[in-house]
């Protein structure tokens, strides 16, 4: 079960199972500060379950710290994609639009903690700067009607496109210059390892969950959390194609890692 406070619980106290696995996808003292945990109920699934699993080291180190008599159960098994699938579905329609310039492209939930008022601004600056960009926004959430209002107030309507939530996202993925998730708290984002199989170049955060997922320079950029940050990071990108080829190259060593981390989940079912 998932570490959401709700099907957790459901499964320590109500399921019959020869094994159970708790998953933490957060940084819990991001969701502290959200008013997000119980620790009461934490600790009663946690004594129920045999292993506690989060998606990144990050994430297992925070709630270990909340939880060290639970350590011994705490185990790191990161998000796991299917490249030869989303390359598959990345084959099929994506923009619909004639823009020549450099594509931009955000998969994400339009909430705070994914820093898409963060992208915003530093789409601003892009354009103050001269750049020909467009920044594409996969996905729905609570910013969403804020986002447009802000994009239409600002000029940047054409810029800055909301195009919603997509059943298939990865044509717009595959089809972007540079993808950008510039989150301000991720445990194992999911979405970029799904750029990465689409070998696009990519810029992220310089968070604690990015610092583990993202070579520096060999597989994306890292870039400081704030819009001057994010925008220095892509106009690097778009200022050479080259940067751009060679990250997109270095992907191509990577596809080792998913079966990587399947095994670890199967060594603790069978363990």
């Amino acid at each position: 079960s998932y570490l959401d406070f709700f099907c957790n619980y459901y499964v320590a106290e109500k399921v019959s199972a020869d094994r159970k696995i708790l998953y933490n996808h957060m940084d819990y003292a991001y969701s502290e500060t959200q008013g997000w945990p119980c620790p009461r109920l934490e600790r009663r699934s946690f004594e129920a379950c045999d292993y506690i699993v989060s998606v990144a080291e990050p994430a297992r180190n925070t709630l270990a710290s909340y939880y060290p008599e639970y350590a011994s159960k705490m185990r790191v098994i990161h998000n796991r994609i299917s490249p030869e699938t989303i390359r598959a579905l990345s084959r099929e329609d994506g923009y619909q639009d004639d823009f020549s310039g450099i594509r931009l492209a955000t998969v994400a939930r339009l909430g705070e903690e994914k820093g898409v008022l963060l992208a915003i601004d530093a789409c601003r600056l892009l354009l103050d700067r001269g750049l020909n960009v467009r920044w594409y926004l996969i996905g729905g959430g609570p910013l969403a009607e804020e986002l447009k209002r802000r994009a239409k107030e600002q000029g940047m309507a054409d810029a800055f496109v909301l195009l919603g939530e997509q059943a298939n996202p990865y044509p717009y993925m595959a089809g972007c210059d540079i993808y950008v998730q510039p989150s301000l708290t991720e445990a194992h984002c999911i979405a970029v390892e799904e750029a990465l199989a689409l070998w696009r170049p990519v810029v992220v955060t310089d968070i604690p969950s990015f610092q583990r997922q993202i070579a520096e320079g060999q597989t994306g950029i890292r870039v400081p959390v704030t819009p001057i940050g994010v925008a220095d990071g892509i106009e690097r990108l778009y200022d050479s194609p080259e940067l751009r080829g060679y990250l997109s190259d270095q992907l191509l060593g990577i596809e080792t890692r998913n079966h990587e981390e399947l095994a670890k989940f199967y060594e603790l079912i069978e363990a």
